[in-house]
């Protein structure tokens, strides 16, 4: 479908499914020879076609479930294809996959096993040692072909029970300690459908995020999946750059810190050519065109683009918060960034911004058979892909499930054209002496406007907000401009929005996996 306006038009028709055996029957009946992925292997582009990712799942699933039986088992490595294979074998098997992070402590993995209940640990060989020093039975997964072999000559016994436990995905602890996501493949299923209905890809992706995390693994891979489209598996930061351009994805899922990343990047390249000039000319000119219709931004930023591979259209962004700037700046050279919201607890994407209907600042439109209310300003969700619970923490769960729904812990809106807006965490929320509530997101994304700020967050000390600023490179340590940057900021806000005193970093904020800063540790410090 095609539109040439931003304005609405009906969901995007998929085949609703309601488990990941559907999902693989899907795959194999309507792609079966076309690639769903592929990677790079001792030098070597392995590709690995729709047919083969059923037949390698089903007799690897065969394998796990003669041996274990309603296992809690976790899964610990670095994106491959083995990763995607034993992920889905271990959940198709009746067993429950307990996802890890790749690159936890030793004392934190200790934790979060025993939390889950595991009993089984599957890992690759970048994790020998960590893992054997670990009393637990181990599977490598660097070589399945043992075991997938195994499996050819046995019968599948186990049957689906779409709303048994399934898998689970710690929380990233941005405030507090992990909690253990319990989801099911109900869940998982649903929300793949009901995300799709709102986005489709025209072309194939390069997955970047990491699997352990549900975003990386349920949007970044089932997906693209689902849609018939193939993937290429960057398993390394260091080769982004390389994979990008080799594969020319059509569509990329990130994380705000690449894109942030990825702009730093251009920028620089820009100022090494001493073009910063006609690059700021260019997008004002190109700019002016689209006003008319006139659309040669393939043309104008041919050099930038092909960086990206050249066929790069769309970003779907999620995770943490993305400023509007980067959404304008990257659609200016003919890249649209649309930006969603998810939390792991809802399996995990609530609504993002689709291919021909997306609002800048929003996190997009609501998915298809969710539902989304404020209570006391706080979004709540209901709907097929909320989470079962937090694994053996009833009183977590009964905190944010109550009647039906979700609570997310985040502030926001929906406007009257069903656009969802984020306007800041409810545990953020800073509040002064006088009883009056403060966003810190709020007057981080006014600050973030200013062009000196690479990152900023607003803590209250004394009863006065204070800017801690991370500048960009040639600001770093240049206190002069920060304090007329926020004179002149703090002459159009209310008292209560003003900023008494700026601290400036010279290294960055302290984030998870996702990108997102650790308030926590900010606080520490």
């Amino acid at each position: 479908m095609k539109k040439n306006n931003n304005c609405n038009y009906e969901y995007y028709s998929h085949v609703e499914i309601n488990n990941l055996e559907e999902l693989l029957i899907l795959g194999y009946n309507n792609y079966s020879n076309n690639i769903a992925f592929s990677y790079n292997y001792d030098d070597k582009r392995i590709e690995k076609t729709y047919k083969d990712v059923y037949n390698d799942v089903t007799n690897l699933s065969k394998y796990f479930n003669k041996n274990y039986k309603n296992k809690h088992i976790a899964l610990i490595g670095e994106n491959s294809y083995n990763w995607i294979i034993t992920f889905l074998s271990i959940i198709l098997s009746g067993n429950v996959c307990v996802v890890i992070d790749k690159d936890i402590e030793e004392k934190d993995l200790n934790s979060l096993l025993k939390k889950s209940d595991t009993k089984i640990i599957c890992y690759s060989k970048k994790y020998n040692s960590f893992i054997e020093n670990l009393k637990y039975k181990n599977i490598p997964i660097d070589n399945l072909y043992s075991y997938i072999n195994e499996g050819k000559h046995l019968q599948n016994k186990y049957k689906v029970d779409n709303d048994k436990d399934a898998v689970i995905f710690f929380t990233s602890g941005t405030t507090g300690a992990n909690k253990a996501v319990l989801l099911s493949q109900k869940n998982i299923a649903k929300d793949i459908y009901a995300a799709s209905s709102l986005y489709k890809p025209n072309g194939n992706t390069v997955s970047m995020l990491p699997f352990h995390h549900a975003f990386g693994i349920i949007t970044g891979i089932l997906m693209p999946f689902y849609y018939g489209v193939e993937t290429y598996i960057n398993n390394s930061l260091k080769h982004i750059k390389e994979d990008l351009k080799n594969n020319a994805p059509e569509t990329v899922f990130v994380v705000p810190a690449f894109i942030e990343t990825f702009y730093r990047q251009i920028w620089k390249g820009i100022r090494l050519k001493n073009k910063e000039k006609i690059l700021k000319h260019t997008i004002k000119v190109s700019n002016r065109l689209l006003k008319i219709n006139i659309d040669i931004r393939k043309k104008l930023f041919n050099e930038i683009l092909t960086e990206f591979g050249g066929n790069l259209n769309y970003i779907i962004c999620g995770g943490a918060y993305l400023d509007k700037k980067y959404v304008e700046w990257f659609r200016s050279i003919g890249i649209e960034i649309l930006n969603g919201y998810g939390i792991t607890e809802c399996s995990p994407v609530v609504s993002v911004n689709r291919n021909h209907f997306h609002k800048d600042g929003s996190v997009g439109q609501i998915c298809k058979d969710v539902n989304i209310k404020t209570i006391d300003g706080e979004i709540c969700v209901s709907g097929d892909i909320i989470m079962k619970g937090y694994y053996k923490d009833k009183k977590s769960t009964n905190n944010v499930l109550k009647d039906g729904y979700f609570y997310t812990g985040d502030l926001g809106y929906v406007d009257e054209e069903g656009f969802l807006f984020i306007t800041g965490r409810k545990k953020n929320i800073i509040i002064l002496s006088n009883g009056e509530n403060i966003s810190p997101e709020y007057v981080e994304s006014e600050l973030m406007k200013y062009d000196g700020i690479q990152e900023v967050i607003v803590c209250e000390e004394a009863n006065k907000l204070i800017a801690y600023i991370y500048p960009t490179d040639e600001y770093i340590a240049n206190q002069a401009y920060f304090n007329n940057m926020i004179y002149n900021y703090n002459r159009n806000k209310p008292k209560n929005h003003q900023i008494a005193m700026v601290k400036l970093r010279t290294n960055e904020f302290i984030k998870n996996h996702n990108g997102k800063i650790l308030r926590d540790k900010i606080r520490e410090e």
